[in-house]
């Protein structure tokens, strides 16, 4: 049987405009896994007070707590047992 963990190495992400989402991916046994992380989750990570941020300051928050997120999206790929991908990372997820 696979192992359902997944693996991440920093500084592997990309902005992602249509989606305002930062993409991002794991390694598991079967193979790479796209995650999402969207502003509106990144947002809440930095301050829930704010509005929006632009895809500079994404970025910057992503690298800024992306050993949270990978700890995030270890959870949520175990607890969602795989699912299709691209796993979407939302404010729900971060805040939970």
């Amino acid at each position: 049987m696979a192992d359902t963990s997944v693996r991440f190495e920093r500084g592997s992400w990309e902005w992602v405009p249509d989606r305002a989402a930062v993409s991002f991916f794991g390694e598991t046994d079967l193979g790479a896994v796209e995650f999402l992380i969207t502003s509106e989750a990144l947002i809440e990570l930095l301050n829930p007070d704010l509005e929006a941020v632009d895809s500079e300051t994404a970025i910057e928050i992503f690298i800024e707590f992306e050993d949270d997120i990978h700890r995030i999206a270890r959870r949520e790929f175990v607890s969602r047992l795989g699912g299709e991908p691209p796993i979407l990372l939302t404010a729900a997820d971060v805040a939970g």
